[in-house]
């Protein structure tokens, strides 16, 4: 298994109008795209940019990669239901050819440890059955499985 060289610095910055066209683009890679259930196709600007302004109880981040020789937004992790005790995360690496270099989990606690100050007493993920890297992630911070969501995906919880 690979990690991410320990000299990088994972940060998380809140997620600004100006990273919409990233975002966008990472959401319809094909190889990233295939993990979100409720995305059949390509999302066009149109929507991305309604989604984006009707946004509730819910905090965006972008996950930054400081390698000491670049400073780059790779992907984004989240945070929704904030009004419960129990938010939903979710995450994503945009720039695929960082995946299962251990970015992710990186950022995942970085959003728990953020959760957790904010005195939330669970989290919450929905991960679609076939995304394996997702499992291994979530499970690997310590989320456990409890049951089907939704037709596709498993429902997984975690004690802050």
């Amino acid at each position: 298994m690979c990690y991410c060289n320990p000299n990088w610095i994972i940060s998380l910055c809140e997620a600004t109008k100006d990273d919409l066209s990233l975002l966008l683009a990472w959401r319809n890679h094909p190889e990233v795209m295939k993990y979100f259930i409720e995305q059949k196709g390509p999302i066009v600007w149109e929507n991305h940019c309604a989604w984006w302004h009707k946004r509730r109880n819910r905090i965006d981040w972008m996950i930054v990669v400081d390698t000491g020789q670049s400073v780059r937004r790779v992907g984004s992790v989240n945070a929704s239901n904030l009004e419960t005790l129990s938010p939903s995360v979710g995450i994503f690496i945009g720039e695929v050819t960082l995946w299962g270099q251990g970015v992710a989990k990186k950022a995942l606690v970085l959003a728990l440890d953020w959760l957790n100050r904010m005195r939330y007493v669970q989290a919450g993920a929905t991960i679609v059955k076939s995304n394996e890297r997702s499992i291994r992630l979530f499970e690997s911070v310590g989320f456990v499985r409890i049951g089907e969501a939704r037709e596709g995906e498993w429902e997984y919880r975690k004690s802050l």
